[in-house]
């Protein structure tokens, strides 16, 4: 894990990019190749970027790469896996949650200078583009980058990488929980109280994580 340094410290970075914080993350959890994975993203993006110089559209280069030629989609069997939540084997297997797929498109275009941000929904969560005075592109992962209409509209504004891992934590902690595997759960439920959080979520998740470990007692 040399080349993406520790949760923690990623945490309390407010420059903190979206790649290195889903890979530390996940190797709070379990081992993982971070170098592996980002040679992945950076082999992903040069194919972006030379499929977008042959056709002159960029989200159309990253969909036709990603879900096309390489088949990235969602996860239908066992959806809430936390193996689906892992970019690393997102990027290995093809198949994961909607929010880890919109990683591997968000690292992907950013790599190929094109404009990308992970979008959270109710419900979903997807990759948009934005750009001033008109409204924003929306596609989505988990189906095969296909474009999307939000339902509120009101909610559609780019995330940051922190605001992802936050949720990222959220599934994950739901779950290890559901799985009975309490040692992870807390862990992720720990994870989320290294971000920055407003004082009543903070309370909130603290008082989840007070939950999870007198499970163990």
């Amino acid at each position: 894990m040399a080349s993406v340094p520790s949760f923690a410290a990623l945490a309390a970075d407010p420059t903190a990019r979206l790649d290195a914080l889903a890979l530390a993350l996940a190797a709070e959890l379990r081992p993982v190749d971070a170098d592996a994975a980002l040679a992945r993203l950076d082999d992903l993006a040069a194919e972006v970027r030379e499929v977008a110089r042959s056709t002159g559209g960029e989200l159309a280069a990253l969909c036709f790469v990603l879900a096309e030629r390489h088949g990235f989609a969602g996860a239908e069997a066992e959806y809430d896996h936390p193996d689906h939540s892992m970019v690393d084997l997102v990027l290995e297997r093809g198949r994961g949650l909607p929010i880890a797929l919109s990683v591997v498109y968000v690292e992907a275009a950013r790599r190929a200078d094109i404009a990308l941000d992970g979008v959270g929904l109710s419900g979903h969560y997807v990759v948009g583009q934005f750009a001033p005075g008109v409204p924003p592109v929306l596609l989505d992962p988990f189906n095969a980058g296909r474009p999307i209409v939000a339902p509120n509209p009101a909610e559609v504004r780019p995330w940051s990488p922190h605001e992802t891992a936050l949720r990222m934590l959220n599934n994950l902690a739901g779950s290890y929980t559901r799985r009975n595997d309490l040692g992870r759960a807390i862990r992720a439920a720990e994870m989320r109280l290294e971000l920055s959080l407003e004082p009543a979520l903070r309370e909130a998740l603290a008082a989840e994580l007070r939950g999870l470990r007198a499970r163990l007692n």
